[in-house]
C-alpha cells in the first residue's frame, strides 16, 4: 500500500500557491477564503506531525503560517461584516465606523506582501515536506482516531457555547486528517463526515454572527448622536441577535440529534 501522505501534501502546497496567485491578482472574497482554507489545511498537518516529533523543531514554521493566516483573517472577516452591512442596507455606518477604504486598505496591504509570503510559505512547506516524507501513515490513522474519539466525547454530551468554536476547528482537523488518509477511510467515515460537515457548518455561521454582532458594538455606535445612525444601530442590533439566536438553535438541534443516537447506542 502506498503512503497517501506525500501526494496529500504536495496538493496541499500546490493549492497553496495557486491560491495566493489568485489573491495577488484579484483580492476578492473568494479567493482570501480559498487561500485560508488550504492554510487550514496545511496547519492541520503541523498539527499532526507535532504530536509526533518534537515540538520546537516546527514551531518556527507554526509561528511563520499561523502570522500569515491571522493577517488574512482581518480580511476575511471584514469582507464578511461588509457583505452584512451591505445586504441589510446599512449605509449610514460605512463612512464612519467600517468605511469601504480600510477593506481596499487591507487587500493592498495583504498584495504587497505576496513575494515576501511566498518565501515565508515556501520555507515552511519545505520543512514540513522532509518530514511528510519519512512519517508512517499509521500513525496519520491513529491521530485521527484519536480526534475522532475526542469528537465523540464532546458531542455526546451537550457542550457549551463557549466550546463550540474550539469543537469546530477540532471536527475540521478530523476532517482533514480523514481526508489524509486515502478513499477507502473516506467512504467507511462518510456517515460521520456527513453529520459533522453539518455541524461544524452550523458552528461557523453562529460564529460569524457573533464575530458581526461584536464589531458593531466594538465601535460604540449605539453613542452616535446621529439620528440615522442611531436608528439604524437599533435595527442592526436586533437583526444581528435574532440572527445569533436562530444559528444557537440550528447548532443546538444538530447536537441534540447527536445525543439521541449516542443514548441508544448505549
Amino acid at each position: 500500500m502506498s503512503n497517501p501522505l506525500p501526494p496529500y501534501f504536495s496538493q496541499r502546497v500546490k493549492n497553496l500557491f495557486n491560491h495566493l496567485h489568485d489573491f495577488e491578482r484579484n483580492g476578492d472574497d473568494i479567493s482570501v477564503h480559498d487561500l485560508r482554507v488550504e492554510m487550514k489545511k496545511i496547519r492541520a498537518i503541523l498539527n499532526f506531525l507535532r504530536t509526533i516529533y518534537p515540538s520546537h523543531k516546527l514551531k518556527k514554521a507554526s509561528q511563520k503560517i499561523r502570522s500569515i493566516f491571522q493577517e488574512s483573517g482581518e480580511i476575511r472577516e471584514y469582507q464578511l461584516l461588509q457583505q452584512w452591512l451591505v445586504k441589510n442596507k446599512f449605509s449610514s455606518f460605512d463612512k464612519n465606523y467600517f468605511p469601504k477604504l480600510l477593506l481596499g486598505r487591507l487587500v493592498n496591504d495583504f498584495r504587497a506582501k505576496t513575494s515576501d509570503n511566498k518565501q515565508v510559505l515556501k520555507e515552511v512547506t519545505d520543512d514540513i515536506e522532509k518530514y511528510i516524507q519519512v512519517t508512517n501513515p499509521l500513525l496519520a490513522e491513529q491521530y485521527a482516531v484519536d480526534l475522532y474519539v475526542r469528537i465523540t466525547n464532546i458531542t455526546g454530551e451537550q457542550p457549551a457555547k463557549t466550546d463550540w468554536h474550539e469543537l469546530r476547528k477540532l471536527i475540521k482537523q478530523w476532517m482533514y486528517a480523514v481526508n489524509r488518509l486515502g478513499n477507502e477511510e473516506v467512504l467507511r467515515a462518510e456517515p460521520d463526515l456527513s453529520y459533522y460537515d453539518k455541524l461544524q457548518e452550523a458552528i461557523g455561521n453562529w460564529h460569524d454572527a457573533e464575530v458581526i454582532f461584536d464589531s458593531l458594538y466594538q465601535k460604540q455606535i449605539y453613542l452616535s448622536n446621529v439620528i440615522e445612525v442611531q436608528k439604524d444601530f437599533a435595527r442592526a442590533s436586533t437583526k444581528i441577535k435574532q440572527s445569533i439566536k436562530y444559528r444557537e438553535r440550528q447548532v443546538g438541534e444538530i447536537l441534540a440529534r447527536k445525543e439521541v443516537l449516542t443514548d441508544l447506542c448505549k
